[in-house]
């Protein structure tokens, strides 16, 4: 059966986009993107598949960062994204994935990890893949011109090259709501098992983020993997046709650490 999108309507032209990838199971997968991505972003479809065909129903969310909607892609809507915006998303995708299964489990990939752990608490268990240790990491320097300008370049959409633009309301969502404060205090209190698979040449988010991020988990279960010889994408790149032995080995970690947990639950 192929994957079914349904478009949840935020206001002000921001959506929540879920792509379900169906299972006859009471569990349930939430796939979370990071940042310049979405639902059908890289590996994420494959990632979604691979777990429906054992067992386990996959949910990818469109965020409202990724610019999409019912209408397809905005640059508009990207220009737009918060993490306020995202984090209503997701705690709103927890709680419709949570009406139907009785554990629910959430996989972030980089920004996603992060967002994730902010809403721990909606989840039973939570994986982290390439997670960064904050969020943002510009120079005072880059934040005064972001101001000034009112926008900061951020490269092209992946797939439709279009020249991509982060508005100055993400800066001021970020630093008014304290999101790395925010972050310290998630991680201070988690109490959700959580893993983090990072790989050993990641130069967007080395192993001393997920060693500094694992660090700080005091309360709950957590378990770090390295995987060797992989960056960021674990050898995928966008589309992304086949599953790499890394993004493999991500997979199975992955599925034994949500295996244990939801069969405890």
């Amino acid at each position: 059966m192929r994957p079914h999108v349904d478009w949840h309507p935020l206001g002000n032209d921001r959506w929540l986009g879920i792509e379900h990838y169906p299972a006859r199971s009471r569990r349930a997968l939430c796939i979370v993107h990071g940042f310049r991505a979405w639902h059908r972003w890289g590996f994420l479809p494959l990632v979604a598949q691979w777990f429906a065909e054992r067992g386990t129903a996959a949910y990818v969310l469109a965020l409202p960062s990724s610019g999409y909607g019912p209408d397809g892609f905005s640059a508009a809507r990207f220009e737009q994204a918060t993490i306020t915006s995202d984090r209503g998303a997701l705690r709103l995708a927890a709680e419709l994935l949570r009406s139907n299964h009785t554990c629910v489990a959430g996989l972030g990939h980089s920004r996603g990890g992060l967002l994730l752990l902010l809403e721990h608490a909606a989840f039973d268990c939570i994986a982290l893949w390439a997670p960064p240790a904050q969020f943002g990491r510009w120079s005072e320097r880059q934040r005064t011109q972001w101001r000034r300008d009112g926008v900061l370049p951020v490269g092209a959409h992946p797939e439709l090259g279009i020249p991509l633009h982060l508005g100055v309301t993400y800066l001021e969502d970020l630093e008014r709501h304290r999101y790395n404060d925010a972050l310290e205090d998630a991680l201070a209190t988690c109490r959700t098992p959580v893993a983090i698979i990072t790989g050993a040449e990641d130069l967007v988010a080395p192993q001393a983020d997920a060693k500094q991020l694992a660090s700080k988990l005091q309360h709950c279960d957590h378990r770090e993997h390295i995987i060797p010889a992989t960056g960021h994408t674990f050898g995928t790149e966008h589309p992304a046709a086949h599953r790499s032995l890394a993004l493999e080995e991500a997979l199975e970690r992955t599925s034994a650490f949500f295996n244990a947990v939801c069969t405890a639950s």
